[in-house]
């Protein structure tokens, strides 16, 4: 109990301040969501992935084994929430709503403080790779996918194109495969202006909710989406993890870091381009508060990989 009682404290009480604060800022001002969007993907991400990629010392081998597992679960986790939504005939918001809660993982703000409590240093290294290249994907193939819901195909590859993240990310992959360091004094920049994004985010979720209809909670989508995260996001991160044949602390930090509730991210991309944000809000929302109860059995079940 005092175990879960200092997880609570440390990991999970900033996440609900946070958000209550962003759910008065909103009832207070109602600000346009859309302007802390643009600058969490055009400003602050791009200086988070900079600056986090060119600082990292993990060896090469473990990198390689990291991107191989977060690369597979994705397809995996993208894969099956296409097909569920096919199946269960879901609309073309609810779909794309569907994919991003499956696909990305609140493996940042919530994610690394866990792993730290969890396993230690060593683990929360292993997890900051992890967390640069969900990053990563999360601005790159997460904003094809919000795109998707209001342009074409070709339409969403040119609002790829046209997003700092995508050449961010080529940045910093060079700056850590050559051994480049920054200047001290532009790294100390990037990482400043990078470290808001996560606050921004969270505000942004808090905002959302304000705005909800929570009659949402009454869709079968909704549930159908909790379901696919809480269940069977965990279920593609094991078989993953016996693709690869990873073991030890690597596989326990992969599959904890995987398990997380959905990630607020998705809520950015939404809000920027469209698309059923509600069904976001509360996803997030729903199986933040559901972590709090299966988290401790996922840690404990990592623990046998």
């Amino acid at each position: 109990m005092n175990a879960y009682l200092s997880l609570f404290g440390t990991v999970s009480m900033p996440i609900v301040v946070a958000c209550l604060l962003g759910y008065v800022y909103q009832a207070w001002k109602s600000p346009d969501a859309r302007v802390l969007a643009d600058l969490s993907l055009y400003v602050l991400a791009p200086c988070l992935i900079v600056s986090a990629l060119s600082s990292s010392h993990l060896e090469g081998g473990s990198f390689a084994r990291i991107a191989m597992f977060t690369l597979i679960q994705t397809a995996l986790c993208w894969a099956a929430s296409v097909a569920v939504a096919k199946a269960m005939r879901f609309d073309t918001a609810s779909s794309r709503a569907m994919e991003l809660t499956t696909i990305f993982a609140n493996s940042n703000n919530y994610g690394l403080p866990l792993l730290l409590l969890a396993f230690g240093a060593q683990g929360f290294t292993l997890g900051v790779t992890n967390v640069v290249l969900h990053i990563v994907l999360v601005n790159t193939l997460g904003l094809y996918i919000a795109s998707r819901s209001s342009f074409s195909p070709r339409q969403a590859l040119k609002k790829l194109a046209a997003t700092p993240l995508v050449y961010a990310a080529v940045l910093g992959v060079l700056l850590y495969s050559l051994h480049i360091p920054l200047p001290a004094s532009l790294h100390g920049s990037l990482e400043l202006i990078g470290g808001a994004y996560a606050a921004i985010v969270l505000l942004m979720l808090g905002m959302q909710l304000r705005k909800t209809n929570w009659r949402i909670t009454m869709r079968r989508e909704l549930w159908i989406s909790v379901a696919m995260r809480i269940v069977i996001v965990p279920l593609l991160s094991w078989v993953t993890i016996r693709l690869l044949g990873l073991e030890g602390l690597e596989a326990s930090v992969l599959f904890v870091q995987s398990s997380m509730p959905s990630a607020i991210n998705s809520l950015v991309l939404m809000e920027r381009y469209g698309g059923d944000k509600e069904m976001v809000a509360v996803n997030v929302a729903v199986t933040t508060v559901a972590s709090f109860l299966y988290l401790p059995l996922i840690i404990h079940w990592s623990g046998g990989l």
